[in-house]
């Protein structure tokens, strides 16, 4: 423990240089969570796809862009002001107009503050809209993608691209481009009022303008590199901290600590290391413009003191020319930051578009079922998971009719819960036919399979919320009165009444504010609910003690009568009550028929169950008195 101690300060103490963090664009793996690289996207690209999330708020991007676009006239009107002031009152020494200048400066600043807080909130506006869109439009499309996607992906991640990725794009897309059209349109104005006052001096001033471009140019090529490592390093940092705190009983228990504290401090690392870099281009990038805007304010300077010499240029003018330079200067230097933030949320733009282009590898079909019999038909079905080499399930065939029970028994990896995913379509065969009522499940639309469909998993899934809310979730539109029958029906009705707000009581997340019988018996009651033909059990009793066990069993059979019934488990007790038993070993059927004909043929199935049974006994060197019932 203490050497993996200094090892991790050893690791926090190597820092990068400057060159040496070149590098770290190529290394793929550290610590295990680094999240790939996605593929780069020209900002053309991006624009293109995300701009329609914004098309219903053109109008407003249009009157926030006036808005915007008349506040450089109303800077340019102040420094005209200011020249009046010098050359007619102060070297005039004529004070009859100040009143006048004085009320048109004041009035110039409260309408350039009108402006400002009108142009800023509407722009602000549209974009918060655009991010509640494409959110909500990203939500949407990850839902839809199939179960392949998910197991392949860190949820960490995901969150991480729902969330700060999405907000990097508005800073992209709407303050963006509404921040460059207001930059490009005071350059303009400036640039022209400049050309105005003076043109020999407007001509000067712009010598600088290349010399920022190529500073740009330099600066942010590299920002965005940092930035896209940082993104994926915090998608990294994500996935671990998700990971980590779900699991936090098992890594306690194994005094897993230290080790999940040194994967997480390698990402974070990473991520401090890349956020740095990034701290110093963009700490140089400020002093070499301010360099460049220095060298070109004093180059006007001495042309203007040589131009005021020549009298081809009053004082007030001098000075109101390089107020207003400063105002120049001011947009070009902005607009310089603005490439960079723009290179910098193209990282997260990129990041996005690779999970929208992400397409169900479940293709959707046209024809809804709308209430099936629950006739289930495998034939010839094999099937092996993307990417894998060895296929799970080879030529497997079997019915299940309306109302009859089907277990699915054998070791883990068999091919029990891949038969599941199948028949809800979460994968597609890669050869065979499933059907449901002698319709193959590939012409069937997703959702109408589904909702034929009731499912019970071995976790009960509870989401945080109230009793009532987990038990409609079966059928949304579920009436109160429903609701009360199906926890009646799951004998949950009983103990509901008895939490402090019955039906609208807080289960906690995860119902951790249940017990475990009391989270099945909620979740039997939101199958019963949704009144399918077909069942699918996936081990429900599994970790309940014999008890929880026992107060579920006859709230199950209820949940079963007249079902369609599939039925995977390890609990050859649970199998016997089967109608039928399917023993798969090695992805295929090996032995089927019901448990007393399974016994009788003293196969795998009879084999299996006899050491079962036996596991239960205690040993006969044993006394009776020393025995303890585990059950």
């Amino acid at each position: 423990m203490e050497k993996r101690t200094q090892r991790t300060k050893r690791t926090f103490r190597e820092r990068l240089s400057f060159q040496e963090f070149g590098k770290l664009w190529n290394v793929e793996n550290t610590g295990g969570h680094l999240i790939s690289k996605s593929p780069p996207v020209p900002v053309r690209e991006i624009f293109r796809r995300f701009w329609p999330y914004v098309r219903s708020y053109h109008i407003w991007i249009i009157v926030s862009l006036l808005l915007i676009a008349l506040q450089p006239m109303v800077q340019s009107a102040t420094v005209w002001l200011m020249q009046v002031f010098i050359d007619q009152v102060l070297i005039a020494e004529d004070f009859s107009p100040i009143k006048w200048v004085i009320t048109a400066y004041l009035g110039l600043a409260v309408l350039r503050g009108v402006l400002y807080f009108s142009g800023t909130y509407l722009s602000n506006w549209v974009g918060q809209n655009f991010i509640l869109n494409l959110r909500k439009s990203l939500f949407e499309h990850l839902q839809g993608l199939s179960l392949s996607f998910f197991e392949g992906r860190k949820l960490g991640d995901i969150l991480s691209r729902l969330s700060s990725d999405i907000s990097s794009i508005e800073r992209l897309i709407i303050t963006g481009l509404t921040s460059a059209v207001s930059y490009i349109f005071q350059l303009l104005v400036f640039i022209g009022m400049l050309f105005y006052m003076q043109w020999k001096l407007a001509l000067v001033s712009l010598i600088v303008v290349p010399l920022f471009y190529a500073v740009t140019r330099f600066f942010s090529s590299r920002i965005k590199l940092a930035s896209r490592e940082r993104t994926r390093r915090e998608g990294a940092i994500n996935s671990i901290s998700e990971e980590s705190f779900s699991n936090i009983a098992l890594m306690q228990a194994y005094n897993q600590q230290s080790a999940e504290s040194e994967r997480f401090g390698v990402q974070n690392l990473r991520s401090f290391e890349a956020k740095m870099l990034k701290v110093r281009l963009k700490a140089a990038f400020t002093p070499v413009v301010s360099l460049i805007e220095t060298g070109g304010t004093v180059v006007v300077m001495g042309a203007g003191a040589w131009l005021l010499v020549n009298n081809e240029i009053t004082v007030g003018a001098l000075v109101a020319f390089i107020m207003l330079l400063g105002k120049l200067y001011s947009p070009v230097r902005s607009l310089s930051k603005l490439l960079n933030t723009i290179f910098s949320a193209s990282a997260s733009a990129e990041r996005v578009i690779e999970f929208m282009e992400e397409q169900p590898q479940v293709k959707e079909s046209p024809y809804e079922l709308e209430q099936a019999e629950g006739r289930i038909e495998f034939k010839n079905v094999s099937f092996t998971y993307p990417g894998k080499s060895k296929p799970v399930l080879s030529d497997v065939s079997f019915t299940v009719s309306p109302g009859e029970s089907v277990a699915l028994v054998g070791a883990s990896g068999a091919g029990k819960s891949t038969i599941v995913k199948l028949l809800m379509r979460f994968y597609d065969p890669s050869s065979g036919t499933v059907l449901l009522d002698g319709f193959a499940l590939k012409g069937l639309k997703v959702d109408s399979l589904r909702e034929n469909v009731a499912v019970l998993f071995q976790e009960s899934l509870i989401f945080d919320g109230t009793v009532r809310e987990n038990i409609a979730y079966g059928k949304p539109d579920a009436t109160d009165e429903e609701i009360v029958q199906a926890a009646k029906a799951a004998d949950a009705h009983g103990f509901i009444m008895k939490l402090a707000d019955g039906y609208d009581t807080p289960v906690g997340q995860k119902g951790r504010n249940l017990s475990g019988g009391q989270r099945q018996r909620l979740a039997i009651a939101r199958a019963m609910i949704r009144n399918a033909p077909i069942l699918i059990l996936d081990e429900p009793a599994e970790g309940l003690d014999a008890n929880s066990e026992m107060l579920i069993a006859e709230p199950m059979n209820r949940l079963m009568k007249d079902r369609a019934t599939l039925m995977i488990t390890h609990n050859l007790r649970s199998a016997a009550k089967a109608d039928r038993i399917l023993y798969l070993k090695d992805g295929e059927v090996v032995e089927s028929g019901s448990h007393e004909e399974l016994l009788k043929r003293g196969g795998p199935y009879s084999e299996l169950y006899q050491v079962q049974q036996g596991a239960k006994k205690p040993l006969a060197a044993v006394p009776a008195s020393n025995v303890v019932n585990l059950e």
